[in-house]
């Protein structure tokens, strides 16, 4: 076939039409390998920048989640209470507060209560089934309902407080104590209220517990006790309020010593009179060494006998005083003859046998109260009673039970301070110096407040604005320094005797000196009976406390991040422990100002938390 039919076929060039294969050089061959390569090596490229961005995203979303973190223990809810996302900082600063409250009223003793502030708190146990971290917590969180239960209660009923000055009382204290232990205002807040805390937030928390306080102060007030609950209050009660007068004579056992106290009696008699060099600590040491040794090789027998005959010894010892007892009480016919035998058969008749107006818990020991306010007691009625606790017999004569009827009293005063500003570095002759100058400036003081009053209108009104301008008495001054119901024995005793003279009428001023400095003191006159006033301020007592517990019971605390241990412990095992803070937030805003003058003192214990 010609190449001309050939293309007529469509052969040539056409579809099917073959050329021949072309024979691949070794430069063909490693040009395709460099082709292969160049794509797997996109391949790859491609498979680093899926995976690198995979990375990246992983790696920005848990930087992301931990600054979610941050920000959240930050900014976020710590605890919930109610309808309330409370702060981190917040919850510190009443968890530190509790803290600072409790190292200022018992300092030191704290190790003797179990406390180690420089310990994690989570660490050490204040009972079985709760830590310290738990006690605080829980205080924190009781502190937290009540002012929000109560904040929320006086929003809703239009109550309106100015804080203002709470606010500035608690800078001013704050800048003190920052001065004093030589720290700046930041670090000063962070150290006594938590590393979150600034002096803005921490003023604001202040701010809210005032207002808290100050509307359960207006609740407080318009709660009425009427003279009917208290008299009936009295007579389910009679037993707290009234007294007694009696006689008591107090006959002790000659209790035989132990086995083993005899046994290191002897012996340290024995060293007293020896020659030897050897120490009253060994020797003591030696002795009970050889009393246990001497314990551990006796027989069960031997134990047991021992041990009956010294109960025997000690029922014949206390069947003595019995015999005593008794003997002196069949010579007692009146409240003559009863002294006239006490000297007699007292056992330290240096102590007085007559005691007057005497509450039931003041008596001891306990089985003595019982008897003496037994409603079936009459006056002349005797008994011989035992004291199996102090291994003794008393003999009482009951004269007579009664309510008594003194009166409180009203005072006004003005506190003129004679504490002296000394310094460690100062000689003792130079603090003698100082406080000696203190006193003499405080009392020229007084005395010049004391001419302007007598100079200037003289009346209570005036004497109150004094008070107010010129007392160091913070617990007073806002008052015009006045002091209501006040009770025998509840102030100093120079102040208590000249407001308690028999004398005393209303109107009457003077200057008194206590260990405070001096007061001019402005004697208002009586108020109500004092066993009346006690029982009225235990019934408002009760009233305000179901007031917070009804207004706190619907306030749920929810913790969700799992901040605080206690709170997930189950029903049963909270009810065990003890209770907040305090019963009512009556005295928030007060403890606030009163925390933040001591924690100077208490620093550590935020900075040990961290």
């Amino acid at each position: 076939m010609s190449d001309k039919e050939k293309k007529q076929n469509g052969q040539a060039g056409g579809v099917n039409s073959q050329k021949p294969e072309k024979k691949m050089t070794k430069y063909d061959l490693k040009m395709q390998r460099r082709r292969e390569e160049e794509l797997r090596q996109q391949k790859r490229s491609r498979y680093s920048t899926i995976a690198g961005v995979v990375i990246l995203l992983i790696i920005v979303g848990v930087l992301g989640w931990k600054f979610y973190e941050g920000y959240q223990d930050k900014h976020g809810a710590y605890v919930t209470v109610g309808e309330h996302e409370v702060q981190r900082s917040e919850y510190e600063y009443y968890f530190y507060s509790g803290i600072n409250s409790m190292y200022s009223y018992y300092g030191t003793y704290l190790s003797y209560m179990g406390l180690d502030l420089s310990k994690p708190l989570d660490e050490q146990a204040y009972m079985e089934s709760m830590t310290w971290k738990d006690y605080f917590d829980q205080q924190a969180i009781g502190q937290l309902k009540q002012v929000y239960a109560l904040t929320d209660a006086a929003a809703e009923a239009g109550f309106e407080y100015d804080a203002s000055e709470d606010v500035n009382s608690f800078v001013e204290s704050i800048e003190t104590g920052a001065a004093n232990a030589d720290k700046s205002v930041s670090d000063y807040v962070k150290a006594s209220y938590g590393t979150l805390a600034t002096l803005d937030n921490v003023k604001s928390y202040v701010e809210k517990s005032s207002i808290a306080s100050a509307y359960y102060e207006s609740i407080e007030d318009a709660t009425e006790i009427t003279g009917e609950e208290v008299e009936n209050y009295y007579d389910e009660n009679k037993d707290n309020y009234d007294s007694v007068d009696y006689l008591a004579c107090k006959i002790e056992a000659d209790m035989p010593e132990e086995e083993t106290e005899a046994a290191e009696t002897e012996t340290a008699a024995e060293t007293g009179t020896s020659g030897e060099t050897e120490t009253a600590g060994e020797t003591e040491t030696a002795a009970e060494t050889e009393t246990v040794a001497e314990t551990e090789t006796m027989s069960e027998e031997e134990k047991a006998a021992q041990e009956a005959e010294q109960k025997a010894a000690e029922e014949a010892a206390m069947a003595e005083a019995k015999t005593k007892a008794d003997k002196m009480l069949k010579q007692i016919s009146d409240e003559s003859s009863f002294e006239e035998l006490y000297s007699e058969y007292a056992t330290d008749a240096s102590v007085e046998s007559r005691k007057t107006n005497v509450k039931k818990s003041s008596v001891s020991p306990s089985a003595v109260a019982e008897w003496l306010f037994d409603s079936a007691r009459q006056a002349g009625d005797t008994e011989v009673i035992e004291d199996t606790a102090g291994d003794a017999y008393y003999v009482v004569y009951f004269m007579d039970r009664y309510l008594d009827h003194t009166k409180t009293v009203d005072v006004r005063h003005i506190l003129i301070s004679s504490a002296a500003e000394t310094t460690e570095d100062m000689t003792e002759e130079e603090k003698a110096t100082a406080e000696e100058n203190a006193k003499a400036e405080a009392k020229q003081k007084a005395e010049d407040i004391y001419s302007e009053w007598k100079d200037g209108e003289a009346t209570e009104d005036s004497f109150a604005a004094l008070a107010e301008a010129n007392s160091e008495d913070t617990g007073s001054s806002a008052d015009g320094g006045l002091y209501e119901a006040v009770t025998k024995g509840q102030m100093v005793a120079a102040f208590n005797d000249w407001i308690f003279d028999d004398a005393r009428k209303p109107g009457d001023t003077e200057i008194v000196e206590t260990d405070y400095g001096y007061h001019v003191m402005y004697f208002v006159g009586d108020n109500a009976e004092e066993w009346y006033t006690k029982i009225e301020s235990t019934l408002l007592s009760n009233k305000m406390q179901e007031y917070m517990t009804n207004l706190t019971d619907s306030l749920e605390v929810v913790d969700k991040r799992g901040n605080i241990d206690y709170l997930h412990v189950s029903e049963t095992e909270s009810e065990t422990t003890t209770g907040t803070a305090a019963d009512t937030t009556a005295e928030t805003a007060g403890e606030t100002a009163g925390e933040t003058e001591t924690a100077g003192e208490t620093e550590t214990t935020a900075e040990t938390e961290k």
